[in-house]
């Protein structure tokens, strides 16, 4: 059986509460969007795609590998932003802070997992957290500029801890996305197991 996973970083309940008053806002400006929930609010490390399952045990004991050479850490929530970019925008999403321990663990992710055969990414890492996917174009307006509607949004004001890296499955239904943890993999440094 194939299993959609990732390698994500959680968060703190405040940063996303943080982050779903954002996303109220820009609804109120008028974007019209697929929004994130707070249970699929996450920080993405690397995303596998279709996994056999009897791989997953091996993807989680690279990931406890990776990990354990990084020391836990904190990093703050930075701008709003969107891809392809602020005047086109399809996907809006919060940056954070570009500390050296969260590259680190990303760099060592990749590496590891490109033991077991997952293709490295070719785009360089942009730590950022999806906030809303577009399902049109924006169109504000003559008056107003697309980009000029993220560009006055303050980002949350929140820190978060990372100690631990989530192993996780996606479910794509209906309603959006349904994620499941299946491993949690503490940073090195840090007391505890993985488990599933």
């Amino acid at each position: 059986m194939l299993v959609r996973t990732f390698i994500a970083l959680e968060l703190s309940g405040a940063l996303k509460k943080g982050i779903l008053n954002l996303a109220k806002e820009l609804e109120r400006r008028g974007v019209r969007a697929s929004w994130a929930r707070a249970g699929t609010l996450h920080l993405t490390l690397k995303f596998l795609g279709d996994v056999e399952e009897a791989l997953i045990p091996d993807v989680v004991a690279a990931i406890a590998r990776a990990a354990s050479e990084v020391s836990p850490f904190a990093f703050d929530s930075l701008s709003v932003g969107a891809f392809p970019s602020p005047r086109r925008p399809r996907i809006i999403w919060l940056g954070v802070e570009p500390v050296d321990e969260l590259y680190e663990l990303q760099g060592a992710i990749e590496q590891e997992l490109t033991v077991l055969g997952f293709p490295r990414e070719r785009r360089r890492f942009k730590p950022h957290i999806t906030i809303a996917r577009l399902r049109e174009p924006l169109r504000l307006g003559d008056d107003r500029e697309t980009g000029g509607i993220l560009t006055d949004l303050a980002a949350p004001d929140e820190k978060t801890w990372v100690d631990e890296v989530a192993v996780i499955k996606s479910t794509l239904a209906g309603g959006g996305a349904i994620h499941e943890c299946l491993a949690v993999v503490p940073l090195g440094g840090t007391r505890g197991s993985v488990h599933r």
